[in-house]
């Protein structure tokens, strides 16, 4: 017959080492990002101001050209939506965008990222998709490695029942009324 307590603790100590790296990203950056930190900390940007008239559809030519001529980083090609407009290419750590100014006058960015602000951005699955994986396995090992330690502490070990329910029936309090008392 199985042993429900180690089998229990067996999947919560792998599942937990193996997650371990990625609890402790969420948690710090987590941390950065409620004291005030968010992805553009450190960021370390560079604007050139270029009197120019571009076509549409030729800003991805223009760019490059303009980086390759003053000898700058050369972004990845991935086409990055942008909030205002702009055109732009890169990635999460290092990209560069085109804005218009005026009909005469283009303003041409480089941004890169500091180590931080990457980490964050990871956090808030804005960067590929393969990050995103990870993430939500981790999410999901939450669910389980809770689980296994309520079937540890509740079910397989008797003793000391009562404070190991009231402390739950507490979380479960503070959290409800700090989350209303918060919105």
């Amino acid at each position: 017959m199985i042993n429900k307590n180690k089998l229990f603790r067996q999947i919560h100590i792998y599942i937990s080492l193996f997650f371990l790296p990625l609890a402790l990203l969420f948690s710090i950056t987590g941390i950065a990002y409620i004291l005030g930190a968010d992805q553009d900390v450190g960021i370390k940007e560079q604007t050139y101001t270029v009197k120019a008239k571009i076509e549409q559809g030729l800003e991805r030519d223009f760019m490059l050209n303009f980086l390759k001529e003053r000898n700058l980083k050369l972004p990845s090609d991935e086409i990055l939506k942008t909030k205002d407009g702009s055109f732009a290419l890169g990635g999460v750590h290092y990209s560069v965008s085109l804005k218009k100014i005026n009909d005469e006058e283009l303003s041409i960015t480089t941004s890169t990222r500091s180590f931080l602000g990457d980490m964050i951005m990871l956090h808030k699955d804005k960067a590929k998709w393969y990050f995103s994986i990870l993430s939500i396995g981790f999410g999901l090992t939450l669910l389980v490695l809770y689980f296994s330690g309520l079937m540890i502490t509740l079910i397989a070990i008797k003793k000391d029942r009562k404070p190991q329910i009231l402390t739950v029936v507490l979380g479960f309090l503070a959290t409800m009324i700090l989350a209303y008392m918060s919105l």
